[in-house]
Parts: structure tokens; sequence; C-alpha cells
């Protein structure tokens, strides 16, 4: 039992009490911490982080969309959005993003089936106004009635984004097919008519179609003010302070923020209701066991799933059965289903994952996924069977101790040097585990740690659940042949199809015989379990800023930074093998891929043991070549990097495994252009302005011609003849990391790549004046979204004079482009500003996803720049210095752990500029930044009115097929299509390569990078 110490506030107001008992925390966990609780139920783990540039907190609810009135879906949704929009002591509506936005932030709410999470970020010195604004959220809300059809409205377009994705349509209907009136069963994003359907029943109204079509529109106010009267009457009934958990991180004390919390947040109600609502009724009755459902999906993606529903999990937390099975069950390595699977070309890539999902204490369960090919659909039934096999396996065989051990020694070594993550991730974790029913003090250890060996437990399991009979089976596909003429049925919300069917009765009374599948075993010892975890630390006055190169040979540069501030066992190692062979032509560029693939499929089996043993390991194509990154402790490092380069450098073409790979790469290509919208348009604009594109159409053709010869030569090809460019870092001094580049190079035996071969990406230059109009149709004839991705190109990446203003004019221009195309306007739920980086160009995005027509949205876009230079205008010394002064604190905040570091380094050596101190730089450059000077460049280079002459355009209208509006003209536009797009690049100039800023990293070659920069 936890031991608490009751308190009264400094000014004897409010009291609270506080956790005896020392939190549990990794080793290397430099923070201190409390946890409280008010006397008005809400408990809160406060975090003092002394050196954090990043303030932040999170306030959870255990409400969700599980607990919506029955005939108001979504309601929980709906409050999510409207509680965000002005308090009594906050009215503006849009003060809170206003706030965070300006001080180096961001803020983002999401609602789950029984939990709703509230968070933001800051820079530290501002948190105190950030906690007085979220707190207020939850005592004195304004739920403007003016707002309620705007932001049912944005409800209805977040919902309408995800209508085509087919993850949320498999969820939709594996939920709604659980027991009638479970609360897990009902439609959680919420739409308009879902949301208002109750409301104008009441009022005489028919749905929002028949009242369109009727010309009623303009009489639907009484439904607005209905829908938030039933919003209010449900806040009031269900968000109670003894049903939230705070996480707040800062670089206050721990008194400083226990007195801020206490006064905020004491004032929120308590109603004295059961802190997680309880839930009695099953989520599946004998109707909904044992049941086969076949979903149509939109792309080409097979999947089959395997679901057993468990009893609640939180309390043997300790030992975790659960996690147990999901660790046997979704094994890749020797003896597994995955490599039985494998082994018959019935699974693609991604093979077989297994997790416990716990929603609520009424909805937990064990599921198994495995990605089927085509071939491997047409054998599920033999796929079932090697399921129920291994569970079978597993009910007989004894889990022997080892495995347990081998689990523990991976949990404790993982939580012992866990390192930090980004402030606003770490509150939205604390605060979700703050809300388990775990010891308080456990509170950072409990999820993560495996305490107690329980067999029996995982046996109750194995024996009273995860049975055949009594768990579910989801097959997705496009087609599904065999019951292509039953009767389909189609999900209301999502509008997917769906049919159900009972599993083969043969097929579970096989799983109940004797199990005589030879070729499934429980998995051996793992060699990859660290045994050696010295970690070196010292004092050092700062941590260095950048790598060192420490290598050079004709065939490799080697760059390298011993760890000097995570002080973690850890290292990683990331060696870029290129080569101008690897994207020469659409048929090399679809070559790369495969090979990348088939390297991966090989190293499955034997790379999995690495995988759990904490290790990390990529092998991907790129323009430049392929690129095998490793992560993970640095005992062994050195060994998974030989393991994979042994495999690439060795691969033989097996013509099973290259038919499964170029199915896959097949569906890739064409899954592609069934994408989001918005991800889609973005794209197509770094096509339209990068001098070198091979797209996916253009690769396509090339893969029904490519057989096993052509695999293993272009392989020997690529190798040949090499030029290696590597980063490593972490735990390891120099002489590993030489060591370790020059096995590879010696594996690889490799001839080095003349300068004049080394391939460079280079971005076209727009002409100065152009306004390019680049339109395309969505593929996917069912999606009613079009998109519309806007780019304004300032110059060439490495111009110090104007990244910086760009910087600046992207964090100046973000609130305000949100507040008035999303909030105000409703034109999408998508709405985003950005800095867009195209091979070595650079420029103002803006990107918008609506089901309006984009040369709709292209007209707003413009109207709000001509309007925002009125903003920027009336900007105070004031307001310009806040701006300032929160980007910098986004540009100098430090890497929270080894792997943002190595990414930073990374984008940096893959960009061929080598300026690892740009960030600093353009710091000291916002900081000389004139109003004046800013207001000149967004007149020159954004503005439409003032920049005709000097403006370098381009923007991306990617059409939905469902769209009747007709297409306007464009006279003061250039109209490209995907011909004549190829044409006009043609006749356009490039800005030069990516070349090192400075002299210390100027690599060889210089006659190579010399002649990238004409």
């Amino acid at each position: 039992m936890a031991s608490w110490s009751r308190l009264r506030s400094s000014d004897g107001e409010n009291g609270y009490a506080t956790l005896q008992e020392a939190i549990e925390k990794p080793d290397l966990d430099d923070r201190d911490y409390r946890v409280i609780e008010l006397d008005n139920g809400l408990r809160a783990i406060l975090v003092h982080d002394a050196r954090a540039e990043k303030a932040a907190a999170c306030l959870t609810v255990q409400v969700g969309a599980m607990f919506d009135p029955p005939d108001v879906p979504g309601l929980a949704h709906f409050c999510e959005h409207m509680l965000l929009k002005g308090t009594v002591p906050f009215p503006e509506e849009n003060d809170f993003y206003a706030y965070v936005s300006s001080h180096g932030g961001s803020k983002n709410a999401s609602t789950g089936a029984s939990i709703t999470k509230y968070w933001f970020s800051i820079g530290s010195s501002h948190l105190s106004g950030g906690l007085a604004r979220l707190a207020a959220f939850f005592h004195a809300p304004l739920f403007t009635e003016s707002l309620t059809k705007r932001e049912i409205y944005a409800v209805d377009s977040e919902h309408r984004r995800n209508m085509q994705n087919d993850g949320r349509r498999v969820l939709m209907i594996d939920k709604m097919l659980g027991t009638p009136g479970h609360p897990y069963t009902m439609f959680q994003t919420g739409c308009v008519e879902s949301i208002t359907e109750a409301a104008r029943r009441e009022v005489g109204l028919g749905s929002v179609n028949e009242t369109r079509v009727a010309g009623d529109v303009d009489n639907e106010q009484p439904v607005w003010k209905k829908t938030r009267d039933r919003l209010v009457e449900w806040w009031n009934a269900q968000y109670c302070a003894g049903r939230m958990t705070l996480a707040v991180l800062g670089t206050e004390t721990l008194d400083e923020l226990t007195s801020t919390i206490v006064s905020l947040f004491s004032p929120i109600k308590n109603l004295g209701l059961e802190p997680r609502p309880v839930i009695d009724m099953p989520l599946w009755g004998a109707s909904e066991q044992g049941s086969l459902i076949y979903i149509k999906t939109v792309k080409d993606n097979t999947e089959l799933s395997l679901k057993f529903l468990l009893p609640d999990q939180r309390s043997r937390y300790r030992s975790k059965p659960g996690r147990v099975l999901a660790h046997f069950l979704g094994h890749e390595g020797p003896g597994s289903v995955c490599a039985y699977l494998r082994q018959r070309g019935w699974v693609d890539h991604r093979a077989v994952g297994a997790f416990v999902s716990s929603e609520h204490a009424s909805v937990q369960y064990l599921r198994v996924t495995c990605y089927l090919t085509k071939d491997g659909y047409a054998h599920y039934k033999d796929i079932l069977a090697a399921f129920y096999d291994y569970i079978a396996l597993l009910r007989s065989s004894s889990i022997k101790p080892y495995h347990f051990d081998e689990m523990r020694r991976m949990s404790e070594i993982n939580f012992r040097f866990q390192e930090k993550m980004q402030p606003h991730t770490y509150v939205g974790w604390l605060a979700g585990e703050l809300a388990r029913p775990y010891l308080p003090s456990q509170v950072l250890s409990a999820s993560e740690l495996f305490l107690d060996w329980d067999p029996q437990v995982v046996q109750d399991l194995l024996n009273e659940y995860v049975l055949p009979e009594k768990g579910r089976v989801i097959l997705e596909a496009r087609e599904h042949p065999d019951v292509a003429q039953s009767e389909w049925l189609r999900e209301r919300w999502y509008g997917a199809e769906y049919c159900v069917r009972r599993i083969d009765e043969e097929l579970l009374k096989k799983t109940r015989g004797p199990d005589d599948n030879k070729e499934l075993y429980l998995p051996g010892p793992n060699r990859f379990i660290p045994d050696n975890l010295p970690f070196e630390k010292r004092d050092v006055p700062a941590p260095a800023p950048a790598p060192t190169c420490i290598y050079r040979s004709s065939l490799s540069v080697l760059w390298h930074k011993k760890d000097d501030q995570f002080w973690v066992p850890r290292s990683s190692a990331r060696i870029d093998i290129r080569s101008p062979l690897a994207y020469g032509t659409p048929r090399q560029s679809a070559l790369t891929r495969i090979m990348a693939d088939l390297v991966e499929e090989s190293l499955s089996e034997v790379a999995y043991d690495a995988y759990l043993a904490g290790f990390s390991y990529d092998i991907i194509n790129h323009k430049k070549g392929i690129r095998v990154s490793v992560s993970g402790y640095s005992d062994k490092l050195d060994v998974v990097v030989d393991t994979v380069i042994q495999y690439l450098r060795t691969l033989q073409v097996d013509p099973k495994k290259l038919h499964v790979v170029k199915e896959q790469v097949t569906r890739a290509y064409e899954n592609f252009y069934l994408g989001q919208p918005s991800n889609l348009s973005e794209e197509f604009v770094e096509w339209a302005v990068t001098d070198t594109i091979w797209t996916p159409a253009d690769k396509q053709p090339e893969l029904p011609l490519i057989s096993v010869e052509d695999v293993q030569n272009h392989h020997r090809e690529l190798l040949s003849k090499v030029y290696i460019e590597a980063l490593v870092t972490g735990n390891l001094h120099p002489e590993r990391a030489i060591a370790l580049i020059s096995a590879a190079e010696s594996s690889l035996q490799s001839r080095p790549c003349l300068p004049s071969e080394k391939f460079e990406d280079r971005a076209l230059i727009i002409p100065p004046g152009a306004n390019i109009i680049f339109r395309k149709r969505h593929a996917n004839a069912q999606e009613q979204n079009s998109s519309l991705s806007y780019f304004c190109q300032f110059g060439e990446f490495a111009n110090d004079a104007l990244r910086p203003i760009l910087s600046l004019l992207v964090h100046i221009i973000h609130e305000p482009a949100f507040d008035q195309l999303r909030t105000q306007e409703q034109l999408g739920y998508v709405v985003s500003t950005s800095t867009t980086i195209a091979a070595t160009s650079m420029g103002l995005g803006i990107k918008i996803q609506s089901t309006r027509a984009p040369w709709y949205l292209e007209e707003r876009v413009e109207a709000f720049l001509e309007q925002f230079r009125d903003t920027l205008a009336g900007m105070s010394p004031e307001d310009f210095e806040a701006k300032k002064d929160g980007l910098i604190v986004k540009l100098l905040e430090r890497p929270k752990n080894l792997y943002e570091e190595t990414l930073s380094f990374w984008a940096q050596i893959r960009q061929g500029y080598y300026d690892f101190l740009r960030k600093q730089r353009d710091a000291s450059a916002i900081k000389a930044l004139s109003l004046e000077g800013v207001i000149r460049i967004f007149d020159t280079l954004i503005r439409p009115s003032s920049g005709r002459a000097t403006r370098k355009k381009i923007s991306v209208q990617l059409v939905s097929q469902q769209l009747k509006d007709a297409v306007p003209s464009h006279p003061s536009a250039q109209v490209l299509t995907d011909e004549s797009l190829i044409m006009y690049k043609s006749s356009m100039a490039c800005y030069p390569a990516g070349i090192p800023t400075d002299s210390q990293f100027v690599l060889p070659a210089a006659l190579g990078e010399a002649k990238a920069s004409l």
C-alpha cells in the first residue's frame, strides 16, 4: 500500500497529499519526481528537470468514446474540440494555441476509447502560463454556443479524412461486431450526422442530407443549441477531478511545481465518481466467438488477424502473462510460426506481429497479425492451423525458465538505461501510466519490468482464453473469391464491406487433437543478450556539437562522435553504400529496392534475436545506394553490423523469395497513389522541383521483367564499385569505430567510385515570377478529399541569409494560418505550414486537405497571405521579439537521446553540407533580424500581389474524382500535367548540389564536387 502525507497549500486554502515512497526510476535519470493527490482526487506526477529547455504538461481524463450517450456517438470527441475553445479567465477561442505557439511550443488533444488526453509543450520559462490555461479548461470552459456548428463540422472533416483509411475501417467493423449494446461497439470519432442525429429528431428535422435537399439549413439553429446542451450535460456528468491524472515537467523545483498545481487545479470539481468507470458487460458472447470476418480493403493489402479476449491484465503487471504469450506468437526466429510461413512464401517482409491491447478493463485482447502474400491468402486455413498448432505447443510444452529470464534481463537492461524523450511525449506517457492500477512508486517501472515468473497464470490464459473456438479471425483483402457470392454488408460510418462466417469446424476439430507439426518449436537461447554493459562517464565542459572525420580511405569516410552527454552503453552505426548504379534508371531503382528487401528478408530469422536483445537494424534503398543502419547495446554492435554486411555481400537470390518481394514491391508502388491526398500532394511538390525523380509509376512496369539473374547481376555490379559514407555515434571509442568500417570494407571487396560517378541530388530553380499549378487526379475513386500543397521557393538551402528569415516566417505564420484556414474558414481538418526542403532548395509550404476544390483552396491561401501581410506589419516590437525568442528555443533545444543526436548529424551528412553548426548559426542570425527586413522578404518571395515578378511559386492541386466542380481557367498561371511537367523541368536550371560549408569538412574528390556545383 502507498503511504501518503497530507499537507495544506501555503495560503491554507487547498489540501493535498504527497507520496512518501521514493519513485523507482532508471539508473541514469537525473530528474526529481513527486506524486501528489489533491483533495479533489486529481493525482499528479511532477518532474523537475533543471536542464529542460522545453516544459510540458498532459492531463488525462478516464473517460472516452466508450462513455458517449448511445444516441450521440462522437460526443466525447466533440467535447475535446469544444473544450479548447476558450475559458472564463482566457475567453479568446485561440488563446491557448497562440500562447504556446508564440513561446516555442505546441499542443494537441486526442480521444481514445476510454481516455482523453490534453497536452502542451512550451519554452520552460513560460510553463505557469500554459498550466493556467490548461487548468481552466476543466473548471471554467465556455463551450461557446456560436462555435457549436463549426466545431461539429471540424469533427466531421476529421472523420472524412479517415474514411479511406483501412485501419480505421477494419477497427470499426471489428468493434461493431461485439456484443450489441457494449459501449466499445460505438462509432468513436463522430461526424455531423452521428453527433446531431438525436437533436434533429427532437426538433423535428430529418437527417443532414434530407435537410440540405429540403432547403431547411436555415432552420438548423435549434439543432446546434440542443447538441450543445447535450454536450454541457455530458461534461458535467463525466468530467470529474477524481478521473483525472496530470503529469508536469519543468525547470521549477518540486515545491514550486507543487504550489502551482495545487493552486491551479484544485478548483476542478469532484463528483465522487468511480475513477475508472466499470463496464460489466462482456465484449463478446457465444455468437461473437469463433467468427471469421472478411473485410474488403481500399489498398491492396492482405492481412490475417487472430484475436483472443483476455481478462483484465493490469493487476498482473508483475508477471505480464499476456505479453509472454505475445512474445512467443510474434517470434520470427527458427521454429516460430513466422519462420514456417516465410519458408512457404506465405507472408511478406512485415511478417508477423503480436501484442496485447488494453483499451479498458473490459476490452483487453491478444492480437496476432500476419501480412500475407497472394499465395498466403490462398492458404489462410493452413496459416490458421499453424498458429493453432503453436498455441497447442505452448499449452503442452513447458516454457523454459531461460525464456522468462531473457525477458526479465532485457526488461531490466532497457529500464536501467532508458534515455530521455521529448517532454510532451514523456508527460503523455506518464499521465497515462499514473492512471493505471500500479503502486504510485512504480509508475515509471511497472509497465516496463518483468518481475515475477508465474507459469501457471500463462497456462491459465492458454487453457481458458487463448482457445481457437473462443477467438476471432479477421481476413482483410481487396477481393475474397471464396465468399464473393455471399451476402456482403456495408458498415454505416466508413462504408466498408464485410461478410461474417464461422471458423471452419473441421479446422477446429484438428486443433483439439495432438500437435504433430515438427517444424514448430520454442526458441532457443538468445546469443545477442548483452553480457557486458560498461560505459564511460566523464566530466565535460559541454557536449561536442559535431562529429569528427576520423578515417578516410579511397573507399570510405567515417564520421564519429563518442557519447559525451547521454552516458548509456548504446551505439549507432549508419553505413551508406553509394553507387552510381543505384538510381540511374527506373529499372535500376527498382532492382536496388528489390535487392535491399531481399537482404532484409534473408536476415529475418537470424536478426530477430538481435532485435529482442535491444538492437534495431534497417536496410534501405535510396537514390544514392543502400543504407545499413544498426543501433543497440555497444557490447555486440560490431557483431550485428558484421552480420548484416555479410548477408548483404553474399546475397544469393532465391526464386521463391524473389517472387514474394516483387509482389510486395508491386503492392507498395500501387498503394502509394491511394494514400492521404495531403501526403501525396506534398510529395508531388518535391517531384516537381527535384532534378531526377523516378516515380512508382515509372518503376512498376519494370517489375514483371525482373528475373533472378537480373537481381543477382545488379547486386554484383552495384557492389563492385562504391563510395561509403559512415557515421558511428555512442559508446564506441574511435578505434572500434574504425575497426567496424575497416571490416565492412574488407567484407564488401569493392573498388572506389570515381568522383564523377557520385550521384548528388539537385533542386530545380523555379524562375522568378513563375506561377505554376501542377494538377493531378487522385487514384482512389472513393476518396472524397482533394488537397493543395502550395510552395514558395526561397532559394538554395545553404543560403545563410534567407534560411533564418524563412524559419522565422514559418514560425510566425503557423498559428494565424491554422486559425484562419482551419478554425475560421473550416476548409479542412488538415491545415499545416512548414519549411519545405526539396533536394537542395527550401521554401514556405502550406498544405490543406478538404472536400472543397483545390483551386478554391488556393484562392483562400492567397487571400490569407495578403491578409497576413497586415498581421506582420501590425506586430509590436515586443511580439516580434517574443516570436524570435520562441523560435530560438526550438532551434537550440538539445537532443534528448542518442537517436535524436544521430539523426541530426546524419541529416547534415546526407544533404552533403556537413553543416553541423547550422542551427546555432541560424539562432544567432534570427536574433539580429528586423521586422522590416522580414516584411521585405515576405513581399518579395511570398505575397501574391507584390511579388508577381519575383515570387517563385508552384502549387500541386490533387483533385478528388468525386469533385463535380467545373475546373476554372487560370490565365495568370501555367497549368501542368504529368506530361507537360517533364518538358517544363527539362528547361530549368539547377541549384548546386550539397557542398561542404566549411573547409575542415571538405572531403576528397574536390573536382567531382566542383562539377556538381556547376
